[in-house]
């Protein structure tokens, strides 16, 4: 399977790809990091409300899920949030400065079934997912790359190749909110002790 192979789709009201992406990102990211409630905030985005979307790569044969991406135009309060406990420290970097809420898009969570790792499923979805955000007026994008002390991070490759820099690094990024949320990191466990690095296009 080569990238081109891999059809992208916007997830919409149907309950079985629904629940299989939900499946897709929660192994992928750990149980309760991403809640139902907090994924339909991406499948069926408010009126009036800031850009969001969630994007699905589908095997052609069988439909079935190989990875999911969630995207989202950011205002103030969600450039501030999306940084957790170190929208501060973050904000002390120029580069973070240029982040312009109503401006500025988010690579905000994606996970790729194990299966189909390594296959260019990742760097679709996120070249997908950023045109989208540049055709809702996105003039900086960003991402925070999940960091493992054991495996280093995977994602960072794929934004580097699209035309993301790392900006920053920021060590135990999930720490407080993983205790705040009660979720288990696939990695450390329970509190997360994984950093998260800010890379910006």
């Amino acid at each position: 399977m080569t990238n081109s192979d891999v059809p992208i789709a916007v997830v919409g009201q149907n309950p079985a790809l629904i629940e299989h992406s939900l499946a897709v990102l929660q192994a992928g990211l750990g149980q309760g990091f991403i809640t139902k409630q907090y994924f339909l905030r991406y499948v069926a985005p408010q009126p009036r409300k800031p850009f969001r979307r969630a994007l699905v790569a589908l095997d052609e044969a069988t439909t079935s899920v190989l990875g999911v991406l969630t995207i989202e135009i950011v205002g103030a309060k969600a450039l501030r949030a999306s940084f957790l406990d170190s929208y501060e420290l973050a904000r002390a970097d120029a580069n973070i400065r240029l982040l312009r809420p109503g401006k500025t898009g988010l690579i905000k969570s994606i996970a790729v079934s194990p299966a189909h790792q390594g296959r260019g499923v990742a760097t679709q979805l996120i070249a997908h997912g950023m045109k989208e955000l540049a055709n809702q007026g996105a003039e900086h994008l960003y991402s925070l790359a999940w960091v493992s002390g054991q495996s280093g991070c995977h994602l960072c490759g794929v934004l580097t190749a699209l035309g993301f820099r790392e900006i920053r690094e920021i060590e135990r990024f999930w720490y407080q909110d993983s205790l705040a949320n009660g979720y288990t990191c696939l990695v450390c466990g329970h509190p997360c002790e994984c950093a998260v690095r800010v890379m910006i296009q």
